[in-house]
């Protein structure tokens, strides 16, 4: 199965918009412009990745956050990391991310408002309600945008491209020898693609979503759709959880992950920003064994 197949496994889209009032997002609500964001969960709490473009001249409504001591800055653009404290915000969040077949598609800002772009498959369409249900309409700060069909993985690529550049990144690794669920994938499933979904990392690991193209029966393995099959499960490569993080500190934005198995070896194919590609290829090397493609 090849990666840009998978698009059509999880096949509803929504994009829900969550306004914020404090600290750098009333800075930003004097913005017309889309920022990218990139949102992940460490030690329990919701963190967000705000990326400023460099392109351009910026706006004197930018100085403020440009003079922050915190600020990151990278080739392409400025980064800082702010922590969410929004409680019910975090909570939706938190919910949403974790929820069964849930991939998140994209993160922006746009003003005070965090937008989540997310894909999931038609069977959880009542989970997702249900948890959009608990704020949506008794929550002025929580808004659905809009709830159709998924895009294909071209189209969400292109989109991103035309905004900024992209790059796709392939490397792979041995497996560790304990890893239960990519030996059974080597010896079962071939061709299976597995996304990584989950944007923290528990004591299972980092979950992903398994697309194959027949049953999967696995200890650890929960169906999502038999009849489409799509799985879910936990990775805990010590290689894969140390580069998420790793990635995560030098603030490099992560468009999609993939993981496949071929020739015995685990590929992880991650679309990054085409001007920091070389950052990232040198962290993964830096952090474990891989080849670089």
């Amino acid at each position: 199965m090849k990666i840009s197949e998978v698009h059509e496994k999880l096949d509803r889209r929504c994009v829900i918009a969550i306004r914020q009032h404090t600290g750098i997002f009333e800075l930003l609500a004097r913005m017309d412009q889309r920022i990218p964001a990139y949102t992940f969960t460490e030690d329990e709490k919701t963190f967000i990745q705000i990326f400023f473009p460099k392109s351009g001249k910026p706006a004197q409504s930018m100085n403020p956050i440009l003079s922050r001591k915190d600020l990151v800055e990278k080739r392409s653009y400025y980064s800082i990391t702010e922590r969410i404290n929004n409680v019910e915000g975090m909570k939706v969040i938190g919910n949403l991310l974790e929820a069964p077949s849930v991939a998140l598609n994209d993160a922006y800002l746009l003003k005070d408002e965090l937008y989540l772009d997310f894909r999931f498959h038609r069977s959880k369409l009542h989970e997702i309600n249900d948890i959009l249900a608990g704020v949506i309409g008794k929550n002025q700060n929580f808004r659905i945008v809009n709830l159709t069909h998924s895009r294909s993985l071209m189209e969400r690529m292109n989109s991103m491209h035309r905004q900024a550049p992209l790059a796709v990144v392939r490397y792979s690794m041995n497996f560790s020898a304990d890893s239960t669920l990519m030996k059974y994938m080597a010896d079962n499933h071939l061709d299976a693609v597995a996304e990584i979904e989950g944007r923290a990392v528990t004591d299972e690991g980092i979950k992903v979503l398994l697309y194959t193209s027949k049953p999967v029966v696995a200890e650890g393995v929960t169906p999502i759709s038999i009849e489409d099959n799509i799985y879910e499960s936990y990775v805990n490569e010590k290689a894969l959880v140390e580069g998420r993080k790793r990635g995560n500190d030098a603030r490099i934005p992560r468009i999609a992950f993939f993981l496949t198995i071929e020739e015995g070896r685990l590929f992880d194919t991650t679309f990054v920003p085409a001007a920091e590609a070389e950052e990232y290829v040198s962290i993964m090397m830096n952090s474990m064994t891989v080849d670089i493609f």
